[in-house]
């Protein structure tokens, strides 16, 4: 779960954008492309979604760097039907095939009703909450998730069979924030915690599976193993699937928002969760975060401080802070 930092210095959103994007093109990514990326990873980070943003560009510079990830890849779209679409992410970021993506399983459900696109060989793709939001817009459910090449084995317990797959919906309402679920399907614990609470790790192995065959066989991420191909970026090792429905196809959509607002307007009312102040369900926080930051600037914490200094001192860049 990702909380605001107690400690932090507030930074701009247009400056940590600026930075990023030159970050990546010191690192010999496209203009066009490093803009895409810091505009995606600025905007994980004005959700407080700071696991999945820029707190991860100085890994992602490495893997370009070091010759692991195609800084420069051709993106190309490689089959498609009215609702379907497969692209290839010539081993370069996740960011960018699943960007294109996304926007054409949106497309695709307004003009047939639902649209569904794999990706395939590219590296991580960060929060698969960016990517279902994209349908919201447009009045539609997304969906996103994406999954890595991992090997299960002897000795493993099968409590890490769920291999963290990220998953999200997105689901539109009216006037009240949107409901977006935006998660790993693994969970983090011990055999003294799976004596406690069974049920959830079984929960999230089985979700960790559905996400593995989803964004994971079906995308086809085993063609880019280096050691069966020889041409594979060595990063390459993740694919996703996203989709996206057009609410409209199954109902006038005026009335779905009077409804799901008046349902949402219920759980604020109710009890809040232990610990907790107020009853919200999931994607209410990053939507508050997102309008009240871009205004004030983004919560930089002492370790995401850290990542953004390696980042300027390896490329000899101004730091945006």
């Amino acid at each position: 779960m990702n909380v605001p930092p107690k400690e932090f210095i507030r930074v701009m959103p247009d400056l940590l954008r600026s930075f990023t994007s030159t970050a990546f093109q010191e690192a010999g990514t496209l203009t066009v492309d490093a803009d895409r990326l810091a505009e995606l990873l600025v905007l994980t980070d004005l959700r407080g979604v700071f696991s999945h943003g820029t707190r991860q560009l100085a890994g992602y510079i490495e893997m370009i760097l070091s010759g692991k990830v195609n800084p420069r890849p051709q993106v190309e779209c490689i089959d498609q039907s009215q609702t379907t679409a497969v692209f290839d992410g010539d081993g370069g970021m996740g960011h960018l095939p699943a960007y294109l993506a996304a926007r054409m399983a949106v497309n695709m459900a307004k003009d047939m009703g639902v649209g569904a696109v794999t990706t395939r060989n590219h590296f991580h793709f960060g929060g698969a909450g960016k990517y279902s939001r994209m349908a919201l817009k447009e009045d539609c459910i997304g969906f996103a998730v994406s999954a890595h090449r991992f090997v299960p084995g002897a000795g493993a317990s099968i409590l890490s069979a769920s291999g963290a797959s990220p998953m999200s919906f997105a689901i539109p309402t009216g006037d009240q924030p949107p409901i977006v679920v935006d998660m790993a399907t693994s969970i983090h614990g011990s055999n003294d915690l799976f004596k406690m609470i069974p049920d959830a790790f079984f929960k999230f192995i089985g979700l960790g599976a559905a996400s593995h065959a989803l964004g994971g066989f079906m995308s086809g991420i085993w063609l880019f193993d280096p050691q069966a191909n020889t041409d594979a970026w060595e990063g390459s090792n993740q694919g996703a699937f996203i989709c996206a429905f057009d609410i409209a196809r199954f109902r006038p959509i005026e009335e779905y928002k009077k409804e799901i607002d008046r349902h949402l307007r219920g759980i604020h009312q109710m009890e809040p969760a232990p610990g907790y102040d107020r009853a919200t369900l999931p994607g209410a926080l990053e939507w508050e975060r997102e309008q009240e930051w871009a205004e004030i600037g983004v919560p930089v914490g002492k370790e995401h401080q850290e990542v953004l200094k390696k980042v300027a001192k390896l490329f000899d860049m101004k730091l945006p802070f």
